[in-house]
């Protein structure tokens, strides 16, 4: 049997940050898939991680996470734009590996969605205002 959200002292108003962290992704593309945005915030917390570091990070196939970036990248497939939120780059040491960060607009996206989760939800903000 469930039990109600209110006895084991969960509020839905906790939810607040995620849920405007999805609307955050949701004004790049309505549909942006999950996996993407996962792809992001994950970079966005291991900068200078490979594709092959997400790759096992986030359980996925190489060929899945090599799309992912591709499509948060400047250019995404077949000529058509991408996100330009993170940008790919060869290691100097190793060319096969591909080096992963932010660009300017991907950092701007990390902090804007960093001050969401920190954001105190309208209820709260009434009562210490």
């Amino acid at each position: 049997m469930a039990t109600h959200p209110k006895a084991s002292g969960w509020r839905p108003d906790q939810l607040d940050p995620l849920v405007r962290v999805l609307e955050a992704f949701r004004t790049l593309d309505p549909d942006l898939p999950i996996q993407y945005a996962l792809s992001f915030l994950t970079i966005a917390q291991n900068e200078g991680m490979s594709i092959r570091d997400l790759s096992e990070r986030l359980g996925i196939a190489q060929s899945s996470a090599s799309r992912n970036v591709a499509a948060l990248s400047k250019w995404h497939s077949f000529g058509k734009a991408g996100h330009d939120l993170i940008q790919s780059e060869e290691d100097p040491r190793e060319r096969r590996r591909k080096i992963l960060t932010l660009t300017p607009k991907g950092r701007d996206l990390a902090e804007r969605l960093a001050d969401l989760l920190h954001e105190q939800p309208p209820t709260l903000r009434r009562r210490t205002a």
